[in-house]
């Protein structure tokens, strides 16, 4: 089973210092059979998928302060929570970020987020 996190960047050296803290403990871990990581520096977004020696796959994504988005809470309110998963879904759209983007990050569906932007437009 995969298990996926994500993370924000927060350290003083900044995105590209997370960036290479992540790749130097992925070396370094024994664990790690092979790490693959594809970065965005325009959208400040990192994303990582790791194989550990059990074969299991771990993806981990670290936001970078061009990508900070609000928070989705769960509220309980079934209508707060779409408004600020919606709100989200636009801003990932006015970062740039396509639709396939936006649902990974966000951990929904593509359909929804073209349901979503479609709504907008209109």
């Amino acid at each position: 089973m995969a298990k996926k996190s994500k993370q924000g960047s927060s350290s003083k050296t900044g995105f590209a210092g997370d960036v290479r803290a992540m790749t130097i403990a992925m070396l370094e871990d024994g664990d790690v059979t092979r790490f693959e990581m594809t970065v965005d520096k325009a959208l400040g977004l990192a994303r990582l998928r790791v194989v550990g020696a059990d074969g299991r796959v771990t993806t981990r994504e670290l936001l970078g302060a061009g990508l900070d988005l609000p928070a989705l809470p769960a509220s309980g309110d079934a209508a707060a929570d779409r408004t600020a998963r919606n709100a989200a879904i636009l801003a990932c759209r006015a970062k740039g970020l396509t639709q396939a983007e936006t649902a990974r990050l966000l951990n929904v569906s593509q359909p929804l987020v073209s349901k979503v932007l479609r709504a907008a437009k209109n």
